[in-house]
């Protein structure tokens, strides 16, 4: 992919895609009617991934006070989708004073709202949405919003929450996230998800298994993964405690409901660059 001639993935209402299901399990709002058949048989076939999906962000929002209590005021969201309660400025608001933002993502619809929220909060001059896929760190690292907020020489807090799932081995993502380590500074952090099916319970693993073809019919197939494949993510990174464990698990604010049947399904880990 050439950082010169990149074009958003483009909005289709009639098909469904990560960022509208995502937003769907998170907040059950529906943008598109024609996302709710999809989402219906989702749901009916593979139960656990709303839940799924909520673990996500919570542990995102821990992730991000994590680093800001570690003295990071500027943090790159990669793969962050539509707007969704609990975004990254808004989590680092309540303890960094204006922290600067770079939001990513290939997805047109994405793209568009999360401007008009940006905008319509008067946020611009210290929060941005650059329109780039990870599959090319130099557009991310090049964009000029990104220069204009992002200060390379000072930590920077990387986020790739659950979007690893999204990119097939063939592009090889673990060399993606070199690149972006590459560009860091010293103190900076990352946080990451993945989607696994290694430590779920039989009854988990058939639902998926018979609810496969479902990705099919999306514009963003998934890619499951192993604690170990995820493991080589953070090659160069020094693990925070306790390192890769579930997401539910990561620095819990609560107690961590052992019985939650989506509990397993997600590895999640912080890492930092000494």
């Amino acid at each position: 992919m050439s950082s010169n001639d990149f074009e958003p993935r483009p909005l289709d209402t009639l098909k469904p895609s990560s960022a509208r299901i995502y937003h769907h399990m998170v907040t059950g709002e529906v943008i598109f009617e024609s996302d709710l058949p999809f989402i219906h048989r989702l749901y009916a076939e593979i139960p656990f991934y709303p839940l799924w999906a909520q673990h996500n962000r919570r542990f995102l929002a821990r992730a991000v006070r994590h680093m800001a209590g570690k003295g990071i005021r500027q943090f790159l969201d990669i793969g962050s989708g539509l707007p969704t309660g609990g975004n990254t400025h808004e989590v680092a608001r309540e303890l960094v004073a204006d922290p600067r933002v770079v939001y990513v993502d290939n997805d047109e619809e994405a793209i568009n709202r999360a401007r008009d929220l940006l905008r319509d909060q008067d946020l611009l001059s210290t929060t941005t949405m650059v329109d780039a896929d990870l599959r090319d760190p130099a557009r991310i690292l090049a964009h000029p919003d990104t220069r204009r907020l992002i200060d390379f020489t000072e930590p920077v807090g990387l986020l790739l929450v659950s979007v690893l799932p999204w990119v097939p081995d063939s592009d090889d993502p673990a060399g993606l996230v070199r690149q972006l380590r590459a560009a860091l500074a010293p103190g900076s952090h990352i946080a990451m998800t993945h989607v696994s099916l290694e430590d779920a319970g039989m009854e988990i693993k058939q639902q998926v298994a018979a609810g496969a073809a479902i990705f099919t019919d999306t514009s963003t197939p998934v890619t499951l993964r192993d604690r170990a494949r995820f493991a080589t993510f953070f090659d160069g990174w020094t693990l925070t405690e306790p390192g890769i464990t579930y997401a539910t698990d990561w620095h819990p604010e609560q107690a961590v409901d052992t019985d939650d049947y989506a509990r397993p399904c997600n590895f999640a880990a912080v890492g930092s660059l000494p």
